[in-house]
């Protein structure tokens, strides 16, 4: 479960990469590679035997069968192929895994001590051929183990220390350097050469790597320290587990690596304080360009337009044909062409420079492999495209389905005014009557402060205040449901302005930042599961 777990891991590490825009076309590989390796059946491990020229390689193979497996001349290079050394018994399971290793010449042992081993006898990395490297190459990420074979005189070759050592070492938990050919070297100088071979390993940070003296060349005597490395009795199970979860480990940590998060604590890119108050300041750029301010002047007066003719009584209609007439209604109560001119009104700029600066700064903090894809994000011309798009989706939508707010209210507050017309007429034909007839009696009214008032006189105020007091109700109702609409038109552009710097200006940044803690918490997770199902 603990390597299930690793190579899940791994999946993890390699999605977050690729939003990253990190390469991680060898980790995939090594994914495909490890998935592969653990689907064959055998529990026998792959062992192969690296070297240079003339260190001995076939010659230790052949000791260690007791005859001869893989050529061994004085002609080099020897081996063009790589020669399979697999236990007899297991020769139809292996037959998956040596196919996909590419290997064709096999040969049979019947060690019963060796019968979780297969050995591949690899050509010489150092050959003058360069397929026999490239052949090597290809295998070498593919085996279980590894014997690095050397001699006296090449212990110290630069093209296995700086080259294969170091790229392969550390991804092996099953290793051993074997120093061959120690029959040119007196016993001293031996353990001497071999000595210093430790402390090279130590220097490159491979002190785990253990080193055995063979004398191929004397046959299985030659060779029994390198066969009781091989009888260790290490599970193959173990030795492949550990080759996978050592790898896949070290692939996450290199992956986690490139864009700075490591396995450690995390911080986002940009702090929320700070992304906030960035965004605070663009909705309020965006909101002075599409004024709320002169919108809601004008959606009232288109309101109050709308309800005159409701809710104003007979006048009401003359008053609203004298605005339409006049063109004051174009000007001043035209809310939907007043949301569609709204960049005449000035430029983004302003608006977007908060937020461009923000990503600005940001940017130099994001290492240099992936900020590619963050860069474009500064530049002010992508910023207010996008801006743009998102202000005339929303002013569009908006200024297309207007329909001026209206209210059964108006038609109450009209009736009312038709009633008062009616009483103003009726007071107008009073004082007409009075005007004509001179000896009329009139009766009178008792007002506070006033004294008695002639009734025809009360009846007018009190109609007249009650008209004003419909006109003001109407007004302010009108006046009410026009700025009612004009703050859902400034809550809405508010809402999608910062959805879409969020969604699509700010949604790189939020990708980069999910990836970087996909890939911290993946490099957490390896760092428990890939060493546990390693040991």
């Amino acid at each position: 479960m603990d390597l299930q777990r690793c190579l899940d891991h791994l999946d993890e590490a390699i999605e977050a990469a690729v939003v990253l825009g990190i390469d991680s076309t060898a980790a995939a590989s090594v994914r495909d590679t490890a998935r592969t390796r653990l689907g064959f059946p055998s529990d026998a491990y792959v062992l192969a035997m690296a070297g240079g020229t003339g260190v001995g390689k076939s010659t230790i193979l052949n000791a260690l069968a007791g005859e001869e497996v893989s050529p061994a001349s004085a002609r080099r290079p020897t081996t063009a192929e790589p020669v399979a050394w697999i236990p007899a018994k297991k020769r139809e399971e292996l037959a998956g895994l040596l196919s996909w290793l590419g290997v064709t010449q096999v040969r049979e042992h019947r060690a019963e001590s060796l019968g979780q081993l297969a050995v591949l006898d690899l050509p010489d990395f150092d050959s003058i051929a360069p397929e026999h490297r490239e052949r090597v190459d290809a295998l070498l990420p593919r085996v279980d183990a590894v014997a690095w074979v050397v001699d006296p005189e090449k212990y110290k070759d630069e093209i296995m220390h700086g080259g294969y050592l170091r790229t392969f070492a550390p991804r092996l938990r099953h290793q051993l350097v074997v120093l061959n050919r120690s029959d040119l070297l007196s016993a001293e100088n031996a353990t001497r050469v071999s000595d210093d071979m430790r402390t090279q390993l130590g220097r490159e940070g491979l002190a785990d790597i253990g080193v055995a003296i063979t004398r191929a060349r004397d046959g299985a005597a030659g060779v029994s320290e390198f066969r009781r490395w091989l009888d260790s009795g290490v599970e193959a199970k173990r030795i492949v587990a550990a080759r996978v979860a050592a790898e896949v480990h070290d692939d996450v940590a290199d992956l986690a690596a490139r864009p700075g998060v490591a396995a450690g604590s995390l911080t986002p890119l940009i702090e929320p304080a700070r992304r906030e108050r960035a965004l605070d300041a663009v909705v309020r750029g965006v909101l002075a360009l599409v004024d709320i301010r002169g919108l809601e002047r004008q959606a009232v007066a288109a309101t109050r337009l709308a309800a005159r003719p409701r809710g104003a009584g007979p006048f009401g209609h003359v008053t609203s044909w004298v605005y339409r007439l006049t063109g004051r209604a174009r000007a001043s109560a035209d809310p939907a062409n007043f949301l569609r001119r709204w960049q005449s009104r000035g430029s983004l700029a302003p608006a977007v420079e908060p937020l461009r600066e923000l990503i600005a700064v940001t940017l130099p903090t994001v290492p240099g492999s992936v900020r590619g894809a963050l860069a474009t994000l500064s530049t002010p011309a992508v910023f207010e495209q996008r801006l743009a798009e998102t202000i005339d989706h929303s002013l569009a939508s908006e200024s297309t389905a207007f329909r001026v707010p209206t209210s059964a209210f108006w038609s109450l507050i009209g009736l009312a005014q038709y009633a008062v017309t009616a009483v103003l007429l009726f007071c107008a034909l009073w004082f007409a009557a009075l005007f004509l007839i001179h000896d009329a009696p009139v009766g009178s009214v008792d007002v506070p402060y006033l004294g008695r008032m002639p009734t025809p006189v009360v009846l007018l105020a009190a109609t007249l205040l009650i008209g004003f007091l419909l006109a003001q109700a109407l007004r302010l109702h009108a006046g009410w449901l026009g700025r009612r609409w004009a703050r859902r038109i400034g809550d809405r552009v508010t809402r999608e302005v910062r959805e879409r710097i969020t969604d699509s200006l700010l949604l790189p940044i939020e990708r980069f930042d999910s990836a970087r803690r996909q890939l911290a918490n993946a490099a957490r997770g390896a760092t428990e599961d890939c060493v546990s199902a390693a040991t």
